[in-house]
């Protein structure tokens, strides 16, 4: 219940603050006199998009007290839908424009004949078709995820400087008083979370670096990270969360990936940890890999909700695809170490037996706590007496225990599997507040 409070608060607050410059101008004296009802809903849609795309800043800058409301991978989610809310308004703003009597040549930002703010507001419209595009597309045009995350923060900052000298050149609303004090509000909030996010994050994650101790190679051409704390204490986590790791020589770096810790999480002393990495690109097959111990990198965590100690039942059904499979482990063998005595059903698909990451050591955490490992092999060997094809809803029954819904339920893997699961748990009418899922798919 507290976290379901906090997130309300938090979602009203959002709510609130985006909503805000639509209202302060609308009372405003005289900024509706003599304007057509299609231009002031496109210069309404201009203020909330501008709202929208400003506080997106608030979703990426990490914040303690938000993400332990929501959970960090949700927030980004959430990020990446209101920003296609934002750039859906941005399209009507400006076609509404159109109608209203803008020429057409105005769309083109490079117009040395069109007035300076409609230049910059027309630049700031083609960098959000080109931020949303570079995003969908990031794989085809082959662009790196640390590139991505370079243009994409180089872009954001872009759009907002742009649009707000557009709307503060333009006049109309912005040329009430009040409408400046609330940009101006606006824009020191933006100036605040950007200095603490880019500045101040990572001058105080300098002094607390990790020393990589073993890099070893994994099934399912995957590699495990054991780092321990360089002249610091280091910090302990919940099992399930994950963490920002950043393999550059600096903390100001472009490769920054999120990833699940795979070590067991009752180390209160922060001593060690472990992250499994599959190789799944070029940060992954090639900068991982060539990580040698001694070498130091920095981590910025623990991150999630996605954690069985923040969800309680009578028991837990997991459920791991591909590298998936890495929160599922850390949470099973925080409970073994634990001597937890509830029940846990673990299914962990995969595409072929070498995909098993963990297999052993989830075969060994069998006998130490009440664990029942369900294997799902796509395309199984020919001597495999396991399950085969995918975790269906008839797979699901097979194995589900007497009191099923008042189990704990958690999922991770690639998209449509997990699409799958939830719909499959939905069918088998499992209360909603009891499934619980965490994707990375950011872009």
């Amino acid at each position: 219940m507290y976290w379901m409070v906090r997130g309300a608060i938090w979602f009203g607050a959002y709510t609130i603050l985006i909503l805000f410059p639509l209202v302060v101008g609308a009372i405003a004296p005289g900024n509706a006199a003599g304007r057509p009802f299609p231009m002031q809903f496109g210069v309404a849609c201009g203020f909330v998009a501008l709202s929208v795309i400003s506080l997106e800043y608030a979703l990426i800058s990490r914040m303690s007290s938000l993400a332990a409301a929501f959970g960090q991978d949700a927030l980004l989610q959430f990020h990446r839908l209101i920003g296609t809310l934002a750039t859906f308004l941005v399209v009507i703003h400006v076609v509404l424009m159109m109608f209203s009597g803008y020429p057409l040549e105005w769309l083109n930002p490079f117009s040395l004949g069109t007035p300076a703010a409609i230049r910059l507001g027309a630049g700031a419209a083609c960098l959000v078709l080109l931020l949303i595009f570079a995003s969908i597309f990031r794989k085809k045009i082959r662009l790196s995820y640390g590139w991505w995350q370079v243009t994409h923060r180089l872009f954001a900052d872009a759009i907002v400087l742009m649009a707000l000298a557009h709307i503060l050149l333009v006049g109309g609303f912005s040329s009430s008083k009040a409408m400046r004090v609330t940009l101006a509000l606006y824009f020191g909030v933006l100036l605040v979370i950007g200095i603490r996010t880019r500045v101040v994050r990572p001058l105080r994650m300098w002094s607390r670096k990790w020393e990589v101790v073993e890099n070893r190679m994994e099934r399912g051409d995957s590699r495990t990270l054991v780092l321990k704390p360089y002249n610091h204490e280091g910090f302990t986590f919940e099992p399930g969360q994950f963490a920002w790791l950043n393999t550059g020589r600096t903390p100001i770096h472009k490769d920054r990936h999120p990833i699940s810790f795979s070590s067991c999480a009752c180390d209160d002393k922060g001593s060690q940890i472990a992250f499994t990495i599959r190789n799944l690109g070029d940060w992954s097959g090639q900068e991982v890999p060539a990580l040698k111990p001694g070498r130091l990198v920095w981590v910025d965590g623990p991150y999630g909700v996605f954690s069985a100690d923040r969800e309680q039942g009578m028991g837990y059904l997991l459920f791991g695809g591909g590298v998936g499979i890495t929160p599922m482990k850390c949470i099973c063998s925080t409970l073994a170490e634990r001597r937890d005595l509830r029940p846990v059903i673990l299914f962990f698909a995969s595409n072929n037996l070498e995909g098993l990451t963990f297999a052993e050591e989830l075969h060994t955490l069998e006998h130490r706590m009440n664990l029942k490992v369900v294997f799902v092999l796509k395309d199984p060997p020919e001597n495999w007496t396991g399950e085969t094809g995918f975790i269906t809803k008839q797979l699901i029954e097979k194995y589900l225990p007497p009191h099923y819904k008042r189990y704990q339920y958690f999922i991770c893997g690639p998209p449509p599997m997990m699409d799958a699961i939830e719909d499959t748990l939905a069918e088998l009418e499992v209360p909603p507040q009891r499934i619980h899922s965490e994707r990375f798919d950011l872009v």
